[in-house]
């Protein structure tokens, strides 16, 4: 996680001669908070419907080949076009036989906890202000402040959460994908706010 907060005094029109310009436009300033996170850990959960591991913990899946970040798009017949975060074909329910609770390699699925790691996240929220005099209660300093301020303001798509794990109906030791049970597997399930804007003014006295 890394955060940046930061302030910045506009220096444009502080030595103009012309009253309108010095006092319309200097002293602007320019702020700001930008955030780089990276992705929290993604867990995967198996099962097959009517069986579990007695044992009162959860039932993990099995690897086919390399599980990593593959980006890619679904059609995905109700929402269209959804990013996918993982390939979901190298993970599988695991075997009937991996659920004796022997204590031998394997049981209750291959797959570790946390071994992906989610989307992360880059925002910027910024702000434009300006302090405006306001000759008013005989002398005493008051001002009006004029914010615009801007969040996620490049308005990119910033994901939040993705969907990991197996149908309880897919069969013992099939794939957890391709099928209608695991359809939306993969897929990012939710996102951060779009860009929103908002002006304020407030009165300081």
């Amino acid at each position: 996680m890394l955060v940046l907060n930061y302030v910045y005094d506009l220096p444009f029109f502080k030595q103009s001669s012309g009253a309108f310009l010095r006092n319309g436009f200097e002293g602007w300033k320019f702020s700001g908070i930008t955030s780089f996170y990276t992705g929290q850990p993604v867990d995967f959960g198996c099962g097959h419907d009517g069986f579990s591991s007695g044992i009162g913990r959860e039932i993990q899946c099995n690897t086919l080949g390399p599980l990593e970040i593959k980006k890619g798009v679904d059609n995905d017949p109700q929402f269209g076009p959804t990013p996918t975060w993982f390939d979901p074909s190298v993970i599988a329910q695991p075997l009937a036989s991996q659920l004796r609770a022997d204590g031998e390699s394997g049981m209750f699925g291959y797959m570790g906890c946390n071994v992906l790691t989610g989307p992360g996240r880059n925002n910027w929220d910024l702000t434009l202000l300006k302090d405006f005099q306001a000759p008013w209660f005989n002398g005493e300093q008051s001002t009006f402040q004029f914010r615009l301020e801007t969040f996620n303001s490049f308005n990119h798509p910033q994901w939040k959460s993705v969907i990991a794990g197996c149908g309880g109906q897919t069969p013992f030791g099939a794939p957890c994908s391709g099928n209608v049970n695991n359809y939306q597997n993969g897929q990012v399930s939710g996102a951060w706010d779009p860009r929103l804007m908002q002006l304020g003014l407030k009165f300081i006295f």
